[in-house]
């Protein structure tokens, strides 16, 4: 039973693949204010992980900084050699989200549920020092993104997540969203209910600018899209499939397909949060308000110097 393969169906881990872990690493300490470590790790080769990539010896290596963005894992990697999934979605994608991360008791079993659902291992090893092992599936072609399964073998327990700085970045180090733009939410939504056994939280469809007062670039537009919600502990998956309207998930799925498309933050003032990305000369991609206009989110282009969509989000007391 897949509820024995994997009894915690949370976020334990999102990471970015990006090509200069360290630069970005730097940028999420100025602009964001993040507690991003200086010290990063070099994955060790085959001799020491036993890592296979489509079942042929793993001699790849990747430069990791990790660090916590409240419960959640958060990992920078940077593939050093080839072959390795790791190089395949830099040279494929650039700078963008990779994967999702599940913990779990035990590789094996995990890994069979998913074969048997069509998904395979694409590349799995032991952790540098052999106190775990991970293994990615090819889950991108029908769930947006690549799945990881992470099996550490000691009692391992993330610290718990500590109070951010009100007056730093965007006063928030929480992600609480992963959101993938899709061209069909309902056949996507069907696999991830089939694969997990869980339901949607709740679906909508975004309203045209007369309710939204949507602007792409500060022009407006009538660019809709059908919205799907699941929860996944600390953070919830957003499947988004945008109408034909040029827009910043329409354009984003032209250009990259099926994939992951931005990570959200809950923020107290969206003007003051849009102000302070300013200052590092990030701009507003698309805004507008929530269908029933209890909130407003924003999407920066943020891209280019922190490797994905960042995604405010700020619900007003009482709907505008």
């Amino acid at each position: 039973m897949f509820a024995s393969s994997l009894p915690d169906k949370t976020f334990f881990q999102i990471c970015l693949i990006v090509d200069d872990c360290e630069r970005f690493a730097a940028n999420y300490r100025e602009i964001l204010g993040f507690d991003v470590p200086h010290d990063y790790q070099i994955t060790e080769l085959y001799e020491h992980t036993r890592g296979t990539y489509y079942g042929q010896p793993l001699n790849a290596r990747a430069k990791i900084i990790s660090w916590m963005l409240g419960d959640v894992a958060f990992e920078l990697l940077e593939p050093l050699d080839a072959p390795s999934v790791w190089m395949d979605h830099l040279k494929k994608h650039g700078s963008s989200l990779h994967h999702i991360a599940f913990n779990v008791p035990r590789s094996a079993p995990a890994a069979a549920y998913f074969a048997d659902h069509g998904y395979q291992t694409t590349q799995a090893g032991l952790f540098t020092g052999r106190t775990g092992m991970y293994t990615y599936l090819d889950t991108e072609k029908d769930l947006g993104l690549t799945m990881e399964l992470l099996e550490i073998y000691s009692d391992f327990r993330f610290p718990p997540a500590q109070p951010f700085p009100a007056d730093r970045g965007l006063g928030t180090d929480v992600v609480m969203q992963v959101g993938l733009v899709v061209n069909d939410c309902e056949a996507t939504g069907k696999r991830y209910r089939e694969l997990f056994g869980i339901e949607e939280a709740f679906r909508t469809e975004t309203p045209a600018y007369a309710i939204t007062e949507t602007k792409f670039f500060g022009q407006p537009t009538e660019a809709t899209a059908k919205l799907i919600f699941f929860n996944f502990g600390q953070a919830q998956l957003e499947l988004i499939q945008p109408d034909s309207i040029p827009s910043v998930w329409r354009n984003y799925l032209n250009e990259h397909g099926d994939s992951a498309h931005h990570i959200a933050f809950v923020v107290k003032d969206t003007q003051q949060a849009v102000a302070h990305f300013a200052k590092f000369g990030i701009g507003v991609a698309q805004q507008g308000f929530y269908g029933d206009r209890s909130g407003m989110y924003t999407y920066m282009d943020s891209q280019e110097k922190l490797g994905v969509i960042f995604e405010l989000l700020e619900n007003f007391p009482q709907p505008r």
